[in-house]
């Protein structure tokens, strides 16, 4: 069973490549505005969702699989989760490598992943 796909990178247990969180953030369509004396409410339209994953990965190959997704940051990519739900196409807004417990031939023992997705909103979808 899988946790989620970005294109044709799954994220899963069986793989060794498990995510440790997942938060989704929409945001509101209202901002506050600052007048003199008061502020308001005012609706400017909704901004972009983002999702950011978490991910720690204790496994030699796990180098490899940071590449496979840093291949997949120049195009907006397909993404399902573990319940086979759409949501959407996305783009790679950051992906972030942290490697620790260099062993003796220069490999990590921990890889930590940071991801950010921005949602792909085109103005038909808007």
């Amino acid at each position: 069973m899988h946790h989620l796909v970005i294109g044709e990178f799954v994220f899963s247990v069986g793989d060794k490549t498990p995510i440790a969180k997942f938060t989704r953030t929409t945001p509101g369509s209202y901002t506050e505005v600052g007048v003199i004396d008061n502020a308001r409410s005012e609706h400017t339209g909704r901004p972009l969702e983002t999702i950011d994953i978490t991910a720690k990965w204790l496994q030699y190959g796990a180098a490899a699989n940071v590449d496979a997704i840093r291949k997949l940051i120049d195009s907006p990519q397909q993404v399902s989760d573990g319940q086979g739900n759409n949501l959407g196409r996305w783009t790679i807004k950051n992906l972030t490598e942290g490697r620790s417990r260099i062993i003796h031939d220069g490999r990590a023992m921990v890889t930590d992943v940071t991801l950010q997705l921005m949602e792909k909103r085109d103005e038909s979808t808007g």
